[in-house]
């Protein structure tokens, strides 16, 4: 049972996981969430869900920010999504329409099912999957809401992406990499600013080598040396709490 925020001063988060708890990598990725939030706001209330596995998301309305973490499930599969995505895609439509005093934040693959839900449309990347610390330029409005930047160096871990967006969002970064709804209520990143070299590197060698864009020792080893270049994932989280607690 989920207990209840008996402070209300308190601010409460609840963090969606798409993923399998497979690895350590898995739980870090949860931590670093964790740790973020509370470097931002240390007497928050973070509690986590995982409709992945069988339970329940949570009641939008008790809660002034709700994460959607990253996943694998391809949401551009034709037919019949499995339950649990069916839901979720569901709740995120009833959440924005319903709970208007919760934001929403979605993390790669939550950045895609927010998408999805509201009417964007999803595909395979051009170029296969992307596993690297990238610079992604900002727009005007990108600029202005993460100040002093004019672009962000952020972990990618993916290999779809969105191609048409829903309606009532504007973007924040090139190629709908960042999506600010118009109501302020929803922000979404294809990018991870979550994520750390460390959770990098234990997905890529935890993860089934065909998801990999060169499975070969060499190759390995380059993707990890990747993954410890300068990011500022967390510079730009900290930015977004900011925003999900903003009145």
């Amino acid at each position: 049972m989920i207990a209840k925020n008996t402070n209300p001063s308190r601010r409460r988060v609840a963090i969606i996981r798409n993923y399998k708890l497979d690895g350590v990598w898995g739980q870090d990725m949860l931590d670093s969430f964790n740790k973020l939030i509370l470097a931002s706001e240390p007497d928050a209330v973070v509690q986590h869900f995982q409709p992945i596995d069988g339970g329940l998301p949570p009641d939008a309305s008790d809660y002034d920010l709700v994460i959607l973490t990253g996943g694998t499930y391809d949401l551009t599969q034709p037919g019949n999504f499995d339950p649990w995505v069916a839901g979720l895609l569901d709740w995120i439509r009833n959440t924005v329409a319903s709970s208007p005093q919760t934001k929403l934040l979605g993390i790669c693959w939550g950045h895609q099912a927010i998408s999805h839900a509201l009417g964007g449309k999803i595909a395979y990347r051009v170029g296969g999957t992307l596993i690297d610390v990238v610079d992604i330029p900002l727009s005007h409005d990108g600029q202005a809401f993460f100040k002093d930047f004019k672009s962000l160096r952020l972990h990618k871990f993916h290999k779809r992406v969105v191609t048409e967006p829903p309606p009532g969002f504007r973007y924040l970064a090139d190629n709908y990499e960042i999506s600010m709804s118009d109501s302020n209520k929803v922000m979404t990143f294809q990018g991870h600013p979550e994520m750390t070299a460390k959770i990098a590197q234990g997905i890529v060698s935890a993860r089934d080598p065909s998801y990999l864009p060169d499975p070969s020792p060499e190759g390995i080893a380059q993707l990890h040396n990747d993954l410890e270049k300068i990011e500022d994932g967390k510079k730009a989280f900290s930015k977004v709490m900011s925003w999900a607690f903003e009145n």
